[in-house]
């Protein structure tokens, strides 16, 4: 009997210790678990921090993405954004590109533009475009920088070439590709190769080149095709092997040295000319472009105009002839 009395104490105090909790502290505990930590005050509990600086990190990446592309001559192509720059966020790829283009503008002077695709030339080239869905959205593929200065302050004292290897050197290799390039738009967008080494031999570029590490002429040729200066077209001519091999301009080239460049190439070539010399110029060069004719008048060429006299009235006009009738 003793022992079933000290059982059944020891059950009456478990019940005892089960009881409720007192209400002060139930709401005690209640505001501790309502008020917000640290983390929800300073927004990033939420998520929106995080995005926001995502973002800008993003942008950071794309303006420096963009400008190492451009000393290295290279196209920034759409592919590489999303996989240096974007990473899982793929649909982010519109906020982030123009905010990029504005820091590119606002700061640099500079913008992104869209390069043009290669032509398709060859019948290969033709039928593979053909195949293509014409369903696909086309969408900029690849970008380049340009600058936004305004041409009193593109000149060489404003902006040198760049210094690495040497100003020297940049500004040899700039020059030919200028040229060249040029020589090729010249020529209805399409040079053959037999004029192409005429033209190098006449300049004394045959073989050798003054550009260090690109001494060989080929090597430098090379060199302006996988920079998109220049394209070298191949097509077979016949079933024994022959081909015919042309120039034509790269996409790069159309952008950075485009007609504006090949028009004050021209000019620089030919000197100040004055009257009927500088329209007749005009003239040929918008027709080796391809442009048609230039027409550009001069205001010495337009002959002047008649003066009339004041327009008579309906009424007046009646009023003259009936007098002069009365008088005949």
């Amino acid at each position: 009997m003793p022992a079933l009395g000290r059982k059944r104490r020891a059950e009456r105090e478990d019940e005892d210790d089960g009881s409720p909790e007192p209400a002060t502290q139930g709401r005690l505990r209640t505001t501790q678990n309502d008020n917000p930590s640290d983390e929800d005050d300073t927004g990033y509990g939420n998520g929106n921090g995080d995005s926001d600086s995502n973002a800008e990190q993003m942008v950071k990446k794309l303006v420096r993405l963009a400008l190492a592309c451009e000393y290295s001559r290279l196209p920034i192509r759409r592919q590489m954004i999303r996989e240096k720059v974007l990473g899982s966020a793929g649909r982010q790829f519109k906020p982030v590109f123009e905010q990029a283009q504005l820091q590119l503008r606002s700061v640099f002077g500079m913008e992104m533009v869209e390069l043009p695709e290669k032509e398709k030339v060859t019948l290969a080239q033709k039928r593979a475009a053909k195949t293509q869905s014409q369903s696909q959205s086309k969408t900029a593929q690849s970008y380049t920088l340009v600058s936004l200065l305004p041409a009193p302050f593109q000149y060489p004292a404003i902006l040198p070439p760049p210094s690495i290897p040497t100003q020297a050197t940049e500004a040899q290799y700039t020059s030919l590709y200028t040229l060249l390039v040029s020589l090729v738009a010249l020529s209805g967008d399409e040079l053959a190769d037999t004029k192409m080494e005429r033209y190098l031999r006449r300049l004394g570029l045959e073989d050798h080149t003054p550009i260090p590490g690109y001494t060989k002429t080929e090597l430098l040729l090379k060199r302006m095709e996988k920079e998109g200066y220049l394209v070298k077209v191949r097509e077979s001519a016949g079933g024994q092997g022959e081909e015919d091999v042309s120039w034509m301009v790269g996409p790069r080239g159309k952008v950075e040295v485009g007609e504006q460049g090949v028009r004050g190439l021209v000019k620089a070539v030919y000197g100040d000319v004055d009257g009927h010399a500088e329209a007749e110029l005009e003239r040929r060069v918008a027709r080796s472009l391809g442009l048609g004719d230039a027409v550009v008048a001069r205001r010495d060429d337009v002959p002047p105009k008649k003066k009339r006299g004041p327009r008579r009235k309906h009424g007046e006009a009646e009023e003259a002839e009936v007098g002069s009738d009365e008088e005949d």
